[in-house]
Protein backbone atom coordinates (compact mmCIF):
# COMPACT_ATOMS: atom_id res chain seq x y z
CA UNK A 1 0.00 0.00 0.00
CA UNK A 2 1.38 4.00 -0.41
CA UNK A 3 1.76 6.26 2.22
CA UNK A 4 0.03 9.34 1.12
CA UNK A 5 2.57 12.14 1.63
CA UNK A 6 1.22 15.35 0.16
CA UNK A 7 0.47 16.89 -3.02
CA UNK A 8 3.25 17.88 -4.78
CA UNK A 9 4.32 20.89 -4.10
CA UNK A 10 2.73 23.79 -5.82
CA UNK A 11 4.96 25.68 -7.66
CA UNK A 12 5.37 23.01 -9.93
CA UNK A 13 1.67 22.58 -9.80
CA UNK A 14 1.74 25.82 -10.64
CA UNK A 15 4.06 25.38 -13.34
CA UNK A 16 3.12 22.63 -14.93
CA UNK A 17 -0.03 23.59 -17.28
CA UNK A 18 -0.71 19.78 -18.06
CA UNK A 19 -2.69 19.90 -14.65
CA UNK A 20 -4.70 22.68 -15.02
CA UNK A 21 -6.54 21.04 -17.68
CA UNK A 22 -7.97 18.54 -15.02
CA UNK A 23 -10.25 21.27 -14.14
CA UNK A 24 -11.87 21.56 -17.76
CA UNK A 25 -12.99 18.39 -17.22
CA UNK A 26 -17.18 17.09 -16.44
CA UNK A 27 -18.09 18.63 -12.99
CA UNK A 28 -19.96 17.02 -11.01
CA UNK A 29 -22.75 18.03 -8.04
CA UNK A 30 -22.18 19.42 -4.86
CA UNK A 31 -23.96 16.70 -2.86
CA UNK A 32 -21.83 13.94 -4.13
CA UNK A 33 -18.23 15.06 -2.14
CA UNK A 34 -17.74 12.92 0.98
CA UNK A 35 -18.63 14.44 4.08
CA UNK A 36 -15.07 14.10 5.46
CA UNK A 37 -13.70 16.11 2.15
CA UNK A 38 -16.86 19.31 3.09
CA UNK A 39 -15.40 20.98 5.51
CA UNK A 40 -12.41 21.43 4.24
CA UNK A 41 -13.69 22.30 1.02
CA UNK A 42 -15.98 24.67 2.16
CA UNK A 43 -13.55 26.79 4.24
CA UNK A 44 -10.84 27.19 1.08
CA UNK A 45 -13.76 28.95 -0.95
CA UNK A 46 -14.52 31.82 1.84
CA UNK A 47 -13.31 35.07 1.15
CA UNK A 48 -9.58 35.02 2.04
CA UNK A 49 -9.80 38.97 3.40
CA UNK A 50 -12.71 38.53 5.35
CA UNK A 51 -13.58 35.35 5.83
CA UNK A 52 -16.78 35.18 4.87
CA UNK A 53 -18.23 31.90 3.31
CA UNK A 54 -18.44 31.62 -0.96
CA UNK A 55 -20.33 29.20 -2.43
CA UNK A 56 -17.87 25.97 -3.89
CA UNK A 57 -15.92 26.25 -6.91
CA UNK A 58 -16.85 23.70 -9.67
CA UNK A 59 -15.88 20.19 -8.11
CA UNK A 60 -14.02 17.95 -10.95
CA UNK A 61 -13.06 14.62 -10.00
CA UNK A 62 -9.77 13.19 -11.98
CA UNK A 63 -6.32 11.62 -10.80
CA UNK A 64 -4.49 14.46 -9.00
CA UNK A 65 -1.03 14.52 -8.38
CA UNK A 66 0.56 13.67 -5.06
CA UNK A 67 3.87 12.82 -3.22
CA UNK A 68 3.92 9.56 -1.96
CA UNK A 69 6.95 7.17 -0.38
CA UNK A 70 6.70 5.35 -3.80
CA UNK A 71 7.43 8.39 -5.44
CA UNK A 72 5.00 10.58 -7.60
CA UNK A 73 1.27 8.97 -8.56
CA UNK A 74 -1.65 10.07 -10.00
CA UNK A 75 -4.63 8.78 -7.60
CA UNK A 76 -8.50 9.48 -7.34
CA UNK A 77 -8.91 12.88 -6.19
CA UNK A 78 -11.49 15.48 -5.73
CA UNK A 79 -10.38 18.92 -7.25
CA UNK A 80 -11.92 22.17 -7.38
CA UNK A 81 -10.12 25.44 -8.41
CA UNK A 82 -11.68 29.09 -6.83
CA UNK A 83 -11.43 32.17 -8.86
CA UNK A 84 -9.90 34.04 -5.92
CA UNK A 85 -7.32 31.38 -5.51
CA UNK A 86 -4.03 31.25 -6.25
CA UNK A 87 -3.62 27.21 -6.07
CA UNK A 88 -6.62 24.36 -6.42
CA UNK A 89 -8.28 22.73 -4.14
CA UNK A 90 -7.07 18.89 -4.03
CA UNK A 91 -8.41 16.28 -1.79
CA UNK A 92 -7.25 12.45 -1.77
CA UNK A 93 -11.17 10.61 -2.31
CA UNK A 94 -11.73 9.28 1.60
CA UNK A 95 -12.83 6.02 0.25
CA UNK A 96 -8.89 5.22 -2.02
CA UNK A 97 -7.38 6.53 1.15
CA UNK A 98 -8.75 3.86 3.27
CA UNK A 99 -8.41 1.10 1.04
CA UNK A 100 -5.25 1.55 -1.05
CA UNK A 101 -2.86 4.01 1.57
CA UNK A 102 -1.45 3.11 5.23
CA UNK A 103 0.84 4.80 7.63
CA UNK A 104 2.71 2.69 10.22
CA UNK A 105 0.71 3.07 13.77
CA UNK A 106 1.84 6.08 16.11
CA UNK A 107 3.92 7.87 13.46
CA UNK A 108 3.90 11.68 12.81
CA UNK A 109 4.35 12.73 9.20
CA UNK A 110 7.66 14.91 9.29
CA UNK A 111 8.60 17.97 7.37
CA UNK A 112 11.39 16.33 5.97
CA UNK A 113 11.95 17.01 2.17
CA UNK A 114 10.82 15.34 -0.93
CA UNK A 115 13.56 13.53 -2.40
CA UNK A 116 13.88 13.00 -5.84
CA UNK A 117 14.23 9.32 -7.81
CA UNK A 118 15.58 9.60 -11.42
CA UNK A 119 14.79 8.26 -14.53
CA UNK A 120 16.90 4.68 -13.99
CA UNK A 121 15.42 4.25 -10.54
CA UNK A 122 18.38 4.43 -8.70
CA UNK A 123 19.80 7.75 -8.59
CA UNK A 124 18.17 9.39 -6.37
CA UNK A 125 18.47 12.93 -4.87
CA UNK A 126 18.22 12.31 -1.00
CA UNK A 127 16.87 15.81 0.85
CA UNK A 128 17.37 16.52 3.94
CA UNK A 129 17.78 19.38 6.66
CA UNK A 130 21.68 19.76 7.99
CA UNK A 131 24.46 21.74 8.47
CA UNK A 132 24.36 24.42 6.55
CA UNK A 133 26.95 25.08 3.69
CA UNK A 134 29.88 27.48 5.42
CA UNK A 135 30.13 24.46 7.80
CA UNK A 136 29.95 21.63 6.29
CA UNK A 137 30.00 19.49 3.26
CA UNK A 138 27.93 15.96 2.16
CA UNK A 139 30.29 14.42 -0.08
CA UNK A 140 28.87 11.06 0.11
CA UNK A 141 26.18 8.95 2.14
CA UNK A 142 25.58 5.46 3.59
CA UNK A 143 22.53 3.16 1.85
CA UNK A 144 21.06 0.91 3.64
CA UNK A 145 18.77 -1.33 1.81
CA UNK A 146 16.29 -4.12 2.44
CA UNK A 147 13.48 -5.67 0.64
CA UNK A 148 11.35 -3.30 2.00
CA UNK A 149 12.53 -0.08 2.74
CA UNK A 150 15.54 2.24 1.82
CA UNK A 151 17.30 4.08 4.50
CA UNK A 152 20.18 6.79 3.68
CA UNK A 153 22.24 8.60 6.27
CA UNK A 154 24.44 11.32 4.46
CA UNK A 155 27.94 11.47 5.78
CA UNK A 156 29.12 14.85 6.83
CA UNK A 157 32.52 16.92 6.78
CA UNK A 158 32.79 19.48 8.91
CA UNK A 159 34.60 22.71 7.92
CA UNK A 160 35.93 25.77 9.14
CA UNK A 161 33.76 28.20 9.56
CA UNK A 162 33.58 32.06 8.92
CA UNK A 163 35.95 33.25 11.86
CA UNK A 164 35.72 30.17 13.55
CA UNK A 165 31.91 31.07 14.62
CA UNK A 166 29.36 28.01 14.09
CA UNK A 167 25.98 29.70 14.12
CA UNK A 168 22.98 27.31 15.17
CA UNK A 169 20.94 26.97 12.08
CA UNK A 170 20.34 24.39 9.79
CA UNK A 171 19.49 24.32 5.89
CA UNK A 172 17.99 22.32 3.37
CA UNK A 173 20.82 20.25 1.94
CA UNK A 174 21.18 17.54 -0.53
CA UNK A 175 23.04 13.91 -1.71
CA UNK A 176 23.21 11.82 -4.64
CA UNK A 177 23.23 8.51 -4.43
CA UNK A 178 22.74 5.01 -6.33
CA UNK A 179 20.67 2.36 -5.15
CA UNK A 180 21.60 -1.05 -5.09
CA UNK A 181 18.40 -1.62 -6.90
CA UNK A 182 15.45 0.28 -8.28
CA UNK A 183 13.57 1.65 -5.47
CA UNK A 184 10.31 -0.28 -6.66
CA UNK A 185 7.59 -0.80 -3.89
CA UNK A 186 10.36 -0.09 -1.00
CA UNK A 187 9.63 3.19 1.06
CA UNK A 188 11.98 5.52 1.84
CA UNK A 189 12.29 6.27 5.35
CA UNK A 190 14.09 8.74 7.67
CA UNK A 191 14.89 8.24 11.24
CA UNK A 192 13.43 11.96 12.50
CA UNK A 193 14.36 12.35 16.18
CA UNK A 194 15.34 8.60 17.47
CA UNK A 195 14.02 5.31 18.76
CA UNK A 196 10.78 5.90 20.68
CA UNK A 197 9.98 9.08 18.76
CA UNK A 198 6.87 10.00 17.14
CA UNK A 199 8.70 10.24 14.17
CA UNK A 200 11.53 7.63 13.64
CA UNK A 201 10.90 5.08 10.67
CA UNK A 202 8.39 8.14 8.95
CA UNK A 203 8.07 7.55 4.90
CA UNK A 204 9.67 10.40 3.03
CA UNK A 205 8.04 11.56 0.12
CA UNK A 206 9.74 10.98 -3.36
CA UNK A 207 8.91 12.60 -6.53
CA UNK A 208 10.02 12.02 -9.90
CA UNK A 209 12.48 13.80 -11.45
CA UNK A 210 10.57 14.23 -14.76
Amino acid sequence: MLTTMSVIALDRLKADARWRTLFDGPGVAESELPPEILPAAIDYCRDVQTGEPKPLARLVRADGPFATDRGLRELPAWMMYPARRRWPFIALDPDFQRRMTWCPPGLTVTGHPESVLGDDHRTLTYRFTGTPRQYADYPCAEVFETETAVFVKPVEVPLDGPDGVRLAYAEEREVVVRLAAPLGNRALICLGHGPGSATFGSPVAVVTSA
